[in-house]
């Protein structure tokens, strides 16, 4: 199984909410496959590309989209096998047990982890190349 993570946007009090990614978690995949998807399927637009992995796909990933590849979402492409993906949101508070998370900003790429204190930033990518 691959690094678990969480695709998600920022929410008022610093906190995040989002999509489990079951695949593709590790830092170095997942931010360079996040560009690609930011740039390349959705022209720039972070706010479209927030959509298409958080709004439109409320039951989260196998592995993210970019792209070479529309990514499993498993709301619709893979359902898991012991029933209907959670359409819950994974948030600052439940998600706990991936080890990455990804909040898309306007401007930049976050990475998090769980640190002693709560959810700590480990990384900015700027969107620009």
């Amino acid at each position: 199984m691959g690094t678990q993570a969480v695709v998600a946007r920022a929410t008022e009090g610093g906190g995040f909410a989002g999509r489990i990614v079951l695949h593709d978690g590790e830092p170095g995949t997942a931010a360079s496959l996040l560009r690609s998807l930011v740039h390349h399927v959705c022209g720039g637009d972070v706010e479209a590309a927030t959509r298409l992995l958080i709004d439109e796909h409320p039951g989260g990933w196998v592995d993210i989209p970019d792209a070479d590849s529309d990514g499993t979402c498993l709301c619709h492409d893979a359902p898991p096998l012991n029933g209907p993906a959670t359409t819950e949101l994974a948030t600052h508070e439940t998600s706990g047990h991936t080890e990455f998370v990804y909040v898309l900003y306007p401007d930049r790429l976050q990475i998090l982890v769980l640190g002693s204190d709560g959810w700590e930033e480990i990384r900015s990518i700027s969107w620009a190349y």
